[in-house]
């Protein structure tokens, strides 16, 4: 597989990982309950990167990037192409990886709020029923210690485009090198294209030109959402004008949307690297492999940037599985997915009944091209109130309690330019997609709202986690 124009020697590759194996660090021991011994099973690796819209891959249709990780990821398993993230926010996103559980269940309904500590997750369920469980690089789920969750755990810090080389490189030096016949699940979290967050900070260029005359030819075109319905909910423009106050000229988004492609670039070469590693090793015809983000980013879709709502660009991600074997090779899938679906697959596969209470299906059925009768609808959340129904042609944008609410035909409108709530002509539409969302939210063990609101508590636990010593 050619992911980097320079291909590493194996010589070059071992060199690069022994500093980065040095971050692996030895766990608590897991409780849980005991193994189960039973037929063959595959090991499970799940590659997650931070912060990619899965309309900035390659084989997802984008010209301006150069993805060949992805889609080679894509090329060689099925390409999902509408999965949604569970809540397009980093850790609700991956609290919700972790248990198979709705935000508004585990308690994650914003960044640093503490998941329920009664919860388990998938790296403690497979590890007590025979898994051997690694994590690698980011973790970003509040108050558990990922030590408490996985028997090895190799560290990662800092910005993606300094430490997702070394992560990768380590992760890959463990999968050359591992001891021990039983199964395992590896998670490896890559940073990048995160990294894009701190652009708007260091290109305050609102007042003047782009600092690289140079890239002028080279700029991505303004979306075809750069216009766009301005009729939003009234929670959403306030949480916008609070996170993001950017009166930028076009040229500017442009080149924002031109930077966020670099950053995605960066991230692909260490999939790459993971991938070349199992698909060169004895590995390959064990493996389930998933690739897939937490969430998207604005990239100047709706002149937006970062991540939190619920248009696609922010909630839809990539989502590529492959097994050499057993999975069909190059088959695009236009069955709805959703975040939460990762553990009832990992352990459909794994032979394992999963945790109770799961809100999500395994893809098993999917990706081995079986007949089954699959859901009507995915939901997402955001921001406490916000909350998103895709179904099949539509896509309905609810914040409780906000008088304004958004209905999209994605057939007829994928980029979210026309608001069609209100219309009389689609009342019946808006109103079936409440019905499925009422009915989805029946269903939920809502965790508590904490003492002085959701806000207050995710500020304050900011706070605390800004006094802690970094590791």
């Amino acid at each position: 597989m050619e992911t980097n124009p320079a291909p590493i020697t194996r010589r070059a590759f071992i060199g690069g990982t022994a500093a980065a194996a040095a971050a692996i660090s030895l766990p608590r021991p897991i409780t849980g309950a005991p193994a189960v011994v039973g037929i063959a099973r595959p090991n499970l690796l799940f590659i997650n990167v931070d912060q990619l819209s899965a309309e900035a891959v390659g084989a997802n249709g984008c010209a301006h990037v150069r993805t060949p990780a992805f889609d080679y990821a894509a090329r060689h398993g099925v390409n999902f192409t509408r999965s949604y993230s569970a809540n397009p926010v980093c850790c609700p996103a991956r609290s919700c990886w972790q248990t198979g559980r709705a935000s508004s269940e585990h308690g994650v309904a914003l960044n640093s709020l503490p998941m329920r500590a009664d919860l388990p997750d998938i790296g403690q369920w497979l590890g007590a029923r025979g898994y051997q469980t690694v994590h690698a690089g980011k973790w970003h789920v509040p108050a558990r210690d990922v030590r408490n969750s996985y028997g090895l755990v190799i560290d990662g810090t800092g910005q993606g485009e300094y430490s997702d080389h070394a992560v990768s490189r380590a992760a890959a030096g463990w999968l050359l090198n591992r001891k021990g016949t039983d199964p395992f699940l590896m998670v490896v979290g890559l940073l990048q294209p995160h990294d894009i967050c701190y652009w708007p900070r260091l290109n305050t260029l609102a007042r003047g030109e782009i600092p690289y005359a140079c890239l002028r030819d080279k700029l991505p075109p303004p979306p075809p959402n750069y216009n766009f319905d301005p009729r939003e909910p009234e929670t959403f423009l306030a949480t916008k004008r609070k996170s993001q106050s950017f009166d930028w000229p076009e040229e500017l988004w442009r080149y924002y949307i031109w930077a966020y492609y670099r950053h995605v670039e960066m991230v692909d070469a260490c999939v790459g690297l993971l991938l070349d590693t199992v698909e060169s090793s004895a590995l390959a015809k064990d493996t389930l492999v998933i690739v897939s983000s937490d969430h998207g980013d604005g990239h100047g879709r709706h002149r937006l940037v970062f991540k939190s709502d619920l248009y696609d660009a922010a909630a839809r991600v990539p989502l590529m599985i492959s097994w050499p074997g057993q999975i069909a090779h190059g088959r695009t899938d236009a069955h709805l997915a959703s975040g939460l679906d990762l553990v009832p697959t990992l352990c459909d596969y794994a032979g394992i009944e999963p945790p109770p209470k799961q809100r999500g299906r395994s893809l098993r059925p999917i990706l081995e091209d079986r007949a089954t009768e699959w859901r009507e609808s995915v939901i997402s959340e955001s921001n406490v109130t916000g909350r998103m129904v895709r179904t099949d042609r539509f896509k309905y944008v609810q914040y409780r309690g906000d008088a304004t609410d958004q209905l999209f035909d994605m057939s007829a409108d994928p980029w979210e330019t026309k608001n069609l709530s209100g219309d009389s002509a689609f009342a019946s539409v808006v109103e079936d997609h409440r019905k499925l969302l009422a009915d989805w939210e029946s269903r939920l063990e809502v965790h508590p709202e904490p003492e002085g609101g959701w806000h207050e508590a995710a500020r304050k636990g900011e706070a605390k986690g800004k006094r802690k010593p970094r590791r």
